[in-house]
């Protein structure tokens, strides 16, 4: 199911994906770097007009029905998603979204003051468990906090 007006086979986007990996690798070894932000923005970018051309081409061209009341049941999101049609979108959406949430994860660990070298395996369990990693960095910060706090409450007395 290629894309609407785009000459590329499945297979072919499915490899392109990996022009993800510059995008990540930089917010792991330069996530100060002003170019860091501009590249990943770019690049989260070019996947989201990815994903809805890819959305757009499966609800304007596939053979398959699509049905959104199907997304409120656990049946139709099993359906949806063993579709060959689907899957492509679907990969797409996780790496979009797995992208913004590291550089979110960034740009809150620099405002917040944690230290970068901590927020790196948060930003590697983001990249491969999506979910796992923000929750790991939740802790991560929210500990941080908690250790800021009790260091200023014992300097206070």
């Amino acid at each position: 199911m290629p894309v609407i007006g785009l000459d590329l086979s499945d297979q072919q986007i499915f490899d392109g994906i990996n022009a993800v990996l510059p995008a990540w690798i930089l917010l792991v070894v330069a996530p100060r770097w002003r170019v860091t932000h501009w590249i990943v923005n770019l690049t989260a970018f070019g996947f989201c007009l990815l994903y809805t051309g890819l959305f757009a081409t499966l609800l304007l061209q596939s053979e398959t029905t699509f049905d959104f009341k199907e997304f409120f049941t656990y049946e139709g999101v099993q359906q949806s998603l063993a579709t060959k049609e689907v899957v492509l979108p679907a990969w797409v959406h996780y790496v979009a979204f797995d992208l913004f949430t590291a550089k979110w994860q960034v740009q809150d660990a620099t405002a917040s003051q944690v230290p970068h070298l901590l927020v790196i395996p948060c930003l590697l369990l983001t990249l491969m468990l999506g979910p796992a990693g923000l929750l790991s960095y939740f802790l991560l910060r929210t500990l941080i906090g908690l250790i800021r706090r009790s260091d200023k409450t014992v300097k206070s007395e």
